[in-house]
């Protein structure tokens, strides 16, 4: 059985799941696709703009074949033919080809068979903030008309933004500070025309394409990244008045795209992460040393009020603040005993471990 479809998404206007083999009324105005209008094409699909223009897509039958057993089937019903004397011709035709009128909207019918003709994924941009907009129309048609291979590619493709594990969160991390950096030298806060959070994956519209289309793979690093974010940080509005935040390096989320739900578990992970941060102060540096070496505790204390004073931002990312408690050394000249700070890396890379396969129960995901 194929997956469900949602039938309606705020990423994109939805459209009914019907075929239909039915002639363009002649009062309609009608165009070509500017690319995806092949002369060697057999087939031409076309389908309604906003605007009423019925858009025409002139394609090549064996590719949708090759990977749609649903339009393979559609195919397969042969057209209708008209005989006029000796001569004879196709009832729905355009262009002299066989005419499919979709009741897909010209949006999602553009990504979709661009997937077809982009074998090399060039559509593609890592961890670029618009790829889940881009994508959900071709996905949304890739589970209706059952193309398995292309409905994986594109889920592929939005893991690849997204980590799965604590170490590809690292990683991540690692080039977004450079990349921070990198944008930080430039007074326009642009490095080629892109500000940093053009170039950073957006969490709002990947919760939205991952709850809609059941990518559960991506959700937890989604959330925990909208968990850093103030929700006065809104994409739109930032960027009717670009100066003011992103050209210093500020991150911002589609919160528009949320529903209530998502929201909810929004809130109930925030509450979470702030107990986890809170727990550092209390598990981690609010212990005596156990060896009585002096200055030891005292040093304990200092290195957490410094979290609290110096690192405003990351005390609401617990990940990062246990990721500091690892190398304490890089951080402070006074540090705690040889054995307490040894002792402070252990506990804080377990504590890492365990907040992080925690996080599908910290925003309500199970």
């Amino acid at each position: 059985m194929a997956d469900e479809i949602p039938p309606s998404s705020p990423i994109s206007s939805a459209g009914s799941y019907d075929l239909d083999l039915v002639p363009v009324p002649a009062e309609q105005t009608s165009e070509r696709h500017p690319y995806l209008y092949y002369d060697d094409g057999n087939v031409v699909l076309s389908a309604l703009a906003h605007d009423g223009t019925r858009q025409h897509f002139r394609v090549h039958r064996s590719i949708l074949c090759r990977h749609s057993p649903v339009i393979a089937d559609m195919f397969a019903i042969p057209p209708l033919v008209l005989a006029q004397g000796s001569d004879t011709r196709i009832a729905e035709a355009y262009d002299g080809v066989v005419h499919v009128e979709m009741q897909d909207s010209v949006e999602e019918l553009t990504s979709f068979l661009t997937m077809f003709y982009d074998p090399l994924g060039s559509a593609y941009k890592r961890f670029d903030p618009n790829t889940p907009v881009l994508v959900e129309g071709a996905l949304k048609l890739a589970m209706k008309y059952e193309c398995d291979a292309l409905r994986g590619r594109i889920i592929a493709n939005l893991e690849a933004d997204w980590p799965q594990t604590l170490a590809q969160w690292d990683a991540r991390r690692a080039e977004a500070v450079l990349l921070r950096s990198e944008h930080s030298l430039q007074l326009t806060g642009k490095v080629d025309g892109a500000y940093l959070d053009d170039r950073l994956p957006e969490p709002a519209s990947a919760i939205r394409i991952a709850s809609d289309y059941a990518i559960p793979s991506i959700l937890p690093a989604a959330f925990y990244a909208l968990a850093l974010l103030s929700t006065d940080a809104d994409w739109d509005a930032y960027r009717a008045n670009p100066g003011k935040h992103l050209r210093f390096g500020a991150r911002t989320a589609r919160w528009r795209l949320l529903d209530k739900r998502d929201l909810m578990r929004l809130v109930h992970g925030q509450k979470l992460l702030a107990g986890h941060t809170r727990a550092v102060g209390t598990d981690i540096f609010g212990l005596r040393c156990q060896r009585g070496v002096k200055g030891c505790t005292k040093a304990r204390n200092d290195c957490w009020k410094y979290f609290q004073e110096n690192a405003p931002n990351s005390m609401d990312d617990p990940l990062d603040i246990l990721y500091d408690c690892m190398r304490l050394d890089t951080l402070f000249t006074e540090l705690p005993c040889t054995a307490c700070t040894a002792e402070i890396t252990v506990m804080a890379e377990k504590k890492r471990r365990e907040l992080w396969r925690s996080l599908p129960a910290v925003f309500n995901l199970q």
